[in-house]
């Protein structure tokens, strides 16, 4: 510490200027300049010493000194307690740490951060990191328990009629109707392309050609074909398998007639009254079947394995910048709102009080528990660290304050005790 150096130059400076006030003395022993420099460097040296003793048996025991020494160390515990009850008390009281909050603007700080501190990048960052890791450490049947929960309860208070209405504006509404049937129509172009479909499709046809129920001219041309190879199942297949491809890709045409068709259905429906759905008793009665009888576990499952290991990188890439767009102009919308940033604000700090009275205490025992752990070196340090400045300048005090005091004493005997007050004493004897 600098203090510490500067006092330890102070009391070595008069420690000498004392040794030249005991050569002055012996070889001038009539002056009185000479007595009252004496008389000063030694009240200084002495007052020196003393407060030097005493800031030392603070941490220590100065020269093995035994009493009432290295006091810190040896009351710890009521030195710790007093810190704890000095900051809960003293320097961090509620009150104060409340003010500070009510002083502060939470929300500009929010808003340059975000702005102009690279808070976008930092906070897309995280949400995609957080998003790989609930992804990764997703437990999808017991999400999928959760969801059939929920599900089955929705569906028995659902209103499908206002509901199916709301969907067909939306089909209806971009187009959304046909990308949606070719979207269905892409997924079942992928499923015929696995070999298990073929496989089927094979088998369905060869079970066809052996039902009993047939007629005899029907069972005599199918054996007929198959002896002439004019019939092949091989062949039938490969044939009916290649016509429903050829289908399908007919479909995905924006001009085939199934859209059309679909686009026209959905408009009828949307333009009947409430009343007029005849087929409103049925869907209740399936409403109510699928929210009691049907298990949705293992289909809700499958959906959602299905989806996450068919789901290409360009897609989920496609998802996080449009939820970003989003927070995007909704961040946009908050700074130029202020009133929402009010709100905010009052929210934010009415919140921090609440947590400064509630939890104020933590921060007394993490002081105590941190401090409980200091070694009695360690310890000595932190108090020197925080006060040892102005412990070492009580020490550089000392000699001043004990030279002033030589001097004042100086005086008053020299030119005051001895000529006046002496004679008067000896006069009573």
């Amino acid at each position: 510490m600098r203090n510490k150096n500067r006092a330890n130059k102070v009391l070595l400076l008069v420690f000498l200027l004392f040794l030249v006030a005991i050569g002055l003395k012996y070889y001038y022993k009539d002056k009185v300049a000479v007595e009252m420099f004496f008389t000063i460097m030694e009240a200084a040296l002495v007052g020196g010493i003393a407060d030097w003793f005493a800031i030392t048996a603070l941490f220590k025991k100065p020269f093995g000194f035994p009493w009432h020494t290295a006091l810190i160390p040896r009351h710890r515990g009521r030195v710790i307690k007093s810190i704890r009850t000095m900051i809960d008390q003293d320097l961090l009281t509620v009150q104060s740490i409340q003010r500070r909050v009510d002083n502060s603007c939470f929300v500009s700080v929010l808003i340059d951060f975000v702005e102009n501190k690279q808070g976008k990048e930092l906070l897309r960052g995280s949400l995609e990191k957080l998003w790989r890791d609930i992804l990764s450490k997703l437990d999808i049947r017991e999400v999928v328990g959760y969801l059939d929960i929920f599900i089955r309860k929705e569906i028995k208070t659902i209103n499908l009629v206002s509901q199916v209405r709301y969907v067909i504006r939306w089909l209806l509404e971009n187009q959304r109707a046909q990308i949606l049937t070719v979207y269905i129509v892409d997924e079942l172009i992928n499923q015929l392309d696995k070999v298990e479909m073929k496989q089927s499709i094979h088998k369905y046809l060869e079970d066809i050609t052996q039902i009993k129920s047939r007629s005899p001219l029907e069972r005599a041309f199918i054996w007929l074909g198959e002896q002439t190879n004019s019939v092949s199942i091989s062949d039938a297949t490969d044939a009916f398998y290649g016509e429903v491809l050829t289908i399908l890709e007919e479909i995905k045409n924006p001009e085939h007639r199934l859209h059309t068709r679909i686009s026209e259905k959905l408009t009828e429906l949307l333009e009947q009254p409430e009343m007029d759905f005849i087929w409103l008793e049925q869907i209740e009665n399936w409403k109510m079947t699928l929210a009691t009888d049907v298990d949705l576990g293992d289909t809700t499952i499958h959906m959602v394995e299905n989806f996450i290991e068919t789901t290409n990188p360009q897609l989920y890439s496609q998802l996080v910048n449009w939820i970003y767009s989003q927070i995007d102009r909704y961040w946009e919308f908050f700074k130029e709102n202020s009133e929402i940033q009010d709100w905010l604000e009052v929210r934010i700090k009415l919140v921090l009080h609440q947590f400064i009275e509630k939890e104020h205490h933590i921060i007394g025992e993490i002081a105590e528990r941190v401090l409980s752990e200091f070694t009695d070196d360690k310890l000595n340090r932190f108090v020197e660290d925080k006060a040892g400045d102005d412990l070492q300048w009580i020490r550089i005090n000392g000699s001043a304050v004990g030279g002033i005091v030589g001097l004042i004493m100086f005086l008053f005997l020299h030119y005051f005790y001895d000529p006046y007050v002496i004679p008067i004493i000896q006069s009573w004897f």
